[in-house]
C-alpha cells in the first residue's frame, strides 16, 4: 500500500481539476452533446441489448453480492488478503457513489437522456430539482465504474493502464449507444473518480495509522 497524499496538495489538485472539468462540461453542452448524440442515433438500437445486459441494477447487485461474500469471508476466516480488502473498498465506494449520484445529483440536475432529447428537443439543459434516477446527468454507470477503478488505482497504481483503458471503452460505448451525452460521462467520471480516490486514500491513511500504532 502506498503512502497517503498530502492534504493541501490533494485539495489544490482537485480544485484545479474541478475547474477543468466544469469548463469541459460547459464546452460539451454548448457545442458537442447534441451533434454527437444525433450522429450516433443509428447505433442506439443495436447497442440497446448492451444496456440491458449491463444495467445498473445488475451491476449494483453484483457489487453488493461481492461485498456480502467478502464480509462473510472476513468473519469466518478472521482475515482477508490485501487484494480482497481492496476489492471490498472499491465496491463500497462504487455503490455509495452510485447511490449519491442517482438519488441526489440526478434529482437536482434533472436532464433529459439523449434519446428523449432527440425525440423532443428542449431548450433547457437542466430542469433543476425535477429529476429522477432515470435522468441523464451525471452518468450513473460512469460514476460506478470510475469509483471502483480509481479506488483500485489508488491502492495499486500499476493497475492504472488496463483500468483506464476499460473506463475509456465504457465511456465510448455510453456515448455511441446514446445512453448518455458526452458531458454526462465527463461529469460521471469526475464524481466517481473523486469518490474512488478518496476511499482509497482513507484506507491508505488507516493502514499507515494502524502500522504506526503497532510500531511498524
Amino acid at each position: 500500500m502506498h503512502q497517503p497524499v498530502a492534504g493541501k496538495f490533494f485539495l489544490k489538485s482537485w480544485l484545479i481539476l474541478l475547474v477543468t472539468i466544469l469548463a469541459s462540461i460547459y464546452a460539451c453542452i454548448s457545442w458537442l452533446d447534441a451533434p454527437i448524440a444525433f450522429y450516433f442515433l443509428k447505433y442506439a438500437s443495436p447497442l440497446s441489448g448492451l444496456g440491458r445486459t449491463f444495467g445498473s441494477t445488475i451491476l449494483v447487485s453484483a457489487e453488493i453480492t461481492l461485498i456480502v461474500f467478502l464480509s462473510l469471508a472476513r468473519i469466518l476466516r478472521g482475515i482477508l488478503p490485501l487484494y480482497a480488502k481492496a476489492l471490498f473498498i472499491a465496491c463500497c465506494a462504487s455503490v455509495s457513489a452510485y447511490a449519491a449520484n442517482d438519488f441526489v445529483l440526478k434529482l437536482i440536475f434533472a436532464r433529459q437522456t439523449p434519446l428523449e432529447f432527440l425525440r423532443q428537443p428542449d431548450s433547457h439543459v437542466f430542469h433543476f430539482f425535477q429529476g429522477s434516477q432515470y435522468s441523464s446527468f451525471s452518468s450513473g454507470h460512469m460514476v460506478m465504474a470510475s469509483a471502483f477503478a480509481f479506488a483500485i488505482i489508488r491502492l495499486y497504481p500499476r493497475t492504472w493502464p488496463p483500468l483506464t483503458a476499460l473506463l475509456f471503452l465504457g465511456a465510448i460505448l455510453l456515448v455511441i449507444g446514446d445512453f448518455h451525452f458526452l458531458s454526462d460521462v465527463v461529469a460521471g467520471a469526475f464524481v466517481g473518480g473523486t469518490a474512488g480516490f478518496l476511499a482509497g486514500e482513507l484506507w491508505c491513511q488507516h493502514t499507515q495509522l494502524h502500522a504506526h500504532d503497532r510500531g511498524i
